[in-house]
């Protein structure tokens, strides 16, 4: 009797364990490439920022009026929401199941 308690308790507590974990929506490769490409963007975007002068920054968004990762004209905003889009894409990545480099 005390085997099959200690048996249910053990089968109870290994499914209770399974279900707060939530499975990740794995995508197909094109997405992931996708998603891949994004972070590489986002991360020439950050080197490029970095490397300029303050003053020179507007130039960037003259040149880029339509970027997806930030619409600030000031550096440090700029750097600030493209290290954002930074995390979150990796965040997306790790979570789906992409494997990175």
């Amino acid at each position: 009797m005390k085997k099959c308690l200690s048996m249910a308790g053990i089968v109870g507590i290994l499914f209770l364990a399974g279900c707060g974990q939530s499975m990740p929506n794995p995508l197909n490769d094109k997405e992931c490439a996708t998603l891949e490409k994004k972070i590489v963007q986002t991360d020439q975007f950050i080197e490029n920022v970095s490397a300029m002068d303050p003053a020179h920054v507007d130039e960037i968004m003259v040149a880029i009026p339509k970027t997806e990762i930030t619409t600030e004209t000031t550096k440090l905003k700029m750097l600030r929401d493209a290290k954002r889009r930074k995390v979150k894409l990796e965040t997306l990545q790790k979570s789906s199941g992409c494997e990175s480099d």
